[in-house]
């Protein structure tokens, strides 16, 4: 029979989700940057604005790497116990 609480799926499951919609996001921004250099206007603005882009998404790329690779992403989170923070009183003030 199957059993609820046996059930664990490990956190690597997120990491891969998130990759996903990292490597969505610099397809797309590589998409922006193609389009503003092919059909902007040329000139210093069009060149300081694909640099602050281009310089973001390092910067945030980067910050949530390193952020990200202090966690241990084969630990298993387990169903076990997560009946304990259940209680019937969903919505207390209604």
């Amino acid at each position: 029979m199957f059993d609820f609480s046996t059930m664990s799926i490990p956190v690597s499951v997120f990491l891969t989700v998130f990759g996903a919609y990292m490597l969505f996001y610099i397809f797309y921004g590589l998409f922006n940057v193609y389009h503003l250099i092919k059909y902007g206007i040329f000139g210093i603005g069009l060149y300081i604005l694909v640099t602050i882009f281009t310089g973001g998404t390092i910067l945030l790329i980067s910050g949530s790497t390193f952020m990200l690779m202090e966690y241990d992403w084969s630990h298993p989170i387990s169903a076990e116990g997560a009946a304990q923070y259940y209680n019937e009183d969903l919505f207390p003030n209604l």
